[in-house]
């Protein structure tokens, strides 16, 4: 008995175990290769638990184990690099044999010490619950930094039946969970109770199909992107944390955390996820080969540093709230979308969709924003929100508009200082006037060939570093970097750039949001934004267009990109789940749950809970009835049957009165103990035995028979209460283990 309830507390062991290996085996191997990890984990257990008796070294075991997996490995190189091999068995053939074979030693050498050692150690219970941790993890980690395409073998069936992958996942974890806590308590304790990990799971369960998966998404986008610990810390070995990214942070502490609106000064914390994907209504290329997505301008010199306009007087294109209904930008200058004698065009109008994955505390659009309209979450399980946005975007390219002015006739002469004020430090002038010699005699008197010159002495004499410190409190946060050596990201690059551009009596401001390589779009129309695209960049005021893009591109990187290329797969997916809208039409047959695995579950419950009454109610009459006709059997029933069906109904009656055969008694002891007190029992069985084995029956009257059977209770229930005697007759299911 024991050794068969222990073989039963290995199975969560084993499931577990061959779930890991298959999950690790599958982007690696063939087939054949998955089943033989899978044969191996239960090769494995078996093994271990044969040598658990063994007085085997532990150091010795290890040894022969990884030394067998090398055999087996260098056969397989020997193999696959046989061309007589190859001959006879075939390339396929040669390949079959040699995974099959690596992936059955893998389990087998490197489990079944792993086992025999957690049975002997306790410490090795820590390492093995770590090993399968950091399967699952690797496996899941893409998914939960935002690739919710992945893992491939999962979410490409689940995404092909409409199902939305997060449940299924967080159903997975539950369940593995539960049998990790069953399989690892099992073998620490003596005392083996099924109670505490049934409490377990029903808490998991419940968890499960309570929480809102939504939460759970913005938890994964926060700890991605790294808790505040984590940047408080990088702040203080960096000797930041002020400035423009400590004003940042003192918003994020104001509101919560919750928001997460773009933020170059991050430039060093965590792992890329999506924040938002765009669709494009109509194709388009930007002429500087950047998607410049603005949500925020820097452009009040406070006497340190570049600030947002508070007065909201002077940049109206920014700061404006998420529209619950059609919003207007009002803007003093706007590109010409008509056609210009030349045939070309300036500008043309852009309508996107946008749609955010995590919150933000206001919207942002493709430059430059001229209207926003309300639009419907298309999925709220998916998105925060989503808003339509229409923007005058150039056609042309920058040195088209060379001969242009800045500024505006309509400007007071406050609003010209406003965008034209810079420290008061003549090396700005003095490198301004150095870049304006660099343009040949006829361009210099072009203000906006001047910023062009600007632009280009920065990219040469610049180098992108990630490394350097954040900006901080002091009074000229660009002088250490501009009179320094040189080295920074984007935010000092366009300060400095916009304080030479004012330097020279250009407008410029620093804008703030996100900036997408326009090459990452493909041939879609949907544009990723992922939180590492958080950009700030310079731009200038231009006579008739307004601000335009004049962004600086050091030709000297210290710091590669850290951010991976963007998924074309996730961005399409995401392209697609955002141009739906709640009154897209449905499929012939659509998912249960509506593609939620827990809303199809709960409706389940439902389902079932309405007709759960009447199959209890039939289900407790079907008892009743069994248990009726066990007692009266023996008045109708035919005689040969008589030994049997009475001794069976005076044991119902004993077991309604609190007397049962315990396991393992005989018949004969049974009666002996009940005898005591009602010696017609062992009459009774006796009777019985008779029959049983050929004898005959002694007494050939029914009359006998129900009177043994009516003495025998009457006498047992003498020495019962009441209430017991009730609450057997009650009991429906008394006689279940009646034998």
């Amino acid at each position: 008995m024991e050794k068969q309830r222990s073989i039963w507390w290995k199975i969560p062991g084993v499931v577990i175990w061959m779930t890991a290996a298959g999950l690790a085996a599958v982007n690696f191997t063939s087939g054949a290769g998955l089943a033989a990890a899978l044969v191996g984990v239960f090769a494995a257990f078996y093994l271990s638990d044969r040598m658990h008796a063994l007085p085997v070294r532990l150091s010795r075991l290890w040894a022969i184990c990884l030394a067998g997996l090398g055999i087996v490995s260098v056969f397989g190189s020997i193999l696959r690099s046989s061309e007589g091999a190859a001959r006879v068995l075939g390339s396929a053939g040669v390949y079959g044999i040699t995974e099959m074979a690596l992936w059955l030693a893998l389990p087998v050498a490197l489990l079944t010490p792993l086992l025999v050692s957690a049975g002997r150690y306790s410490t090795f219970l820590s390492i093995e619950a770590a090993v399968l941790v950091g399967i699952f993890a690797s496996v899941f980690a893409a998914h939960r930094e935002g690739s919710l395409h992945r893992p491939y073998f999962i979410t490409d069936w689940l995404l092909e039946h409409n199902y939305d992958p997060l449940p299924f996942f967080l159903a997975a974890g539950a369940g593995l969970g539960v049998m990790l806590i069953v399989w690892l308590l099992s073998r620490r304790s003596a005392k083996q109770t099924l109670l505490d990990p049934l409490i377990l799971m029903a808490m998991i369960v419940a968890l499960f199909l309570f929480l809102p998966d939504g939460k759970i998404r913005q938890l994964n986008a926060w700890a991605a992107s790294g808790n505040g610990d984590e940047k408080k810390q990088s702040e203080k070995k960096k000797g930041g944390g002020g400035g423009q990214g400590g004003k940042k942070e003192q918003e994020k502490q104001q509101n919560g955390g919750k928001n997460q609106d773009p933020d170059p000064t991050n430039s060093s914390g965590g792992k890329s996820f999506p924040v938002a994907v765009v669709n494009l209504h109509d194709d388009y290329n930007p002429p500087y080969g950047m998607f410049y997505f603005r949500q925020d301008a820097l452009s009040t010199w406070n006497g340190k540093r570049l600030v947002r306009d508070n007065s909201q007087k002077l940049d109206t294109d920014i700061g404006v709230p998420f529209p619950a209904e059609a919003i207007d930008i009002p803007m003093r200058d706007r590109a010409d979308t008509e056609k210009q004698p030349d045939g070309k065009r300036l500008a043309h109008r852009m309508k996107t969709t946008v749609a955010l994955m995590t919150p933000h505390s206001r919207p942002f659009a493709l430059i430059d924003a001229a209207r926003y309209e309300p639009s419907p979450n298309p999925d709220p399980k998916r998105f925060e929100r989503a808003y339509k946005t229409e923007s005058i975007v150039l056609d042309t390219d920058f040195n088209d508009l060379l001969q242009r002015p800045v500024g505006s006739e309509k400007w007071t002469p406050e609003v010209w200082q406003h965008y034209t004020q810079v420290p008061d430090d003549p090396r700005y002038r003095k490198i301004a006037d150095e870049a304006r010699q660099l343009l040949p005699p006829h361009l210099r008197g072009m203000v906006l060939a001047q910023a062009l010159a600007i632009k280009f002495w920065l990219d040469k004499n610049t180098t992108y570093d990630l490394g350097v410190p954040r900006p901080n409190d002091e009074s000229d946060p660009v002088a250490g970097f501009l009179f320094g050596d040189r080295r920074g990201y984007c935010v000092h690059l366009a300060h400095s750039a916009a304080y030479l551009f004012r330097t020279m009596g250009v407008p410029s401001r620093v804008s703030v949001g996100y900036a997408v390589d326009a090459r990452q779009r493909g041939s879609g129309s949907a544009v990723l934004i992922r939180n590492g695209d958080a950009h700030a960049w310079p731009e200038i005021y231009v006579k008739g267009l307004g601000w335009v893009v004049l962004d600086i591109t050091p030709e000297k990187v210290a710091t590669p990109p850290q951010q991976e290329k963007a998924d074309p797969e996730l961005q399409k997916m995401l392209g697609e789940m955002a141009r739906q809208t709640p009154g897209s039409p449905k499929e012939e047959n659509p998912p249960a749950g509506d593609g939620d695995v827990r809303k199809a579950f709960l409706e389940t419950l439902q389902a079932l809970g309405k007709m759960l009454l009447p199959v209890a109610l039939i289900t407790l009459v079907a008892m009743y009835l069994m248990k009726l006709w066990r007692r009266f059997e023996p008045r109708f029933c035919d005689e040969s049957r008589l030994p049997v069906s009475t001794y069976r109904a005076t044991l119902d009656r004993l077991a309604d009165l609190g007397l049962q055969r315990g396991f393992g008694a005989s018949r004969e002891h049974f009666a002996e103990a009940v005898a005591l007190r009602a010696p017609e029992f062992q009459q009774l069985t006796q009777l019985h035995m008779q029959n049983s084995l050929g004898a005959g029956r002694a007494v050939p009257t029914r009359t006998a028979y129900l009177e043994l059977n009516r003495a025998v209770s009457r006498k047992i229930a003498d020495g019962v209460p009441l209430w017991r005697r009730l609450a057997g007759a009650l009991h429906p299911l008394s006689w279940w283990k009646v034998s």
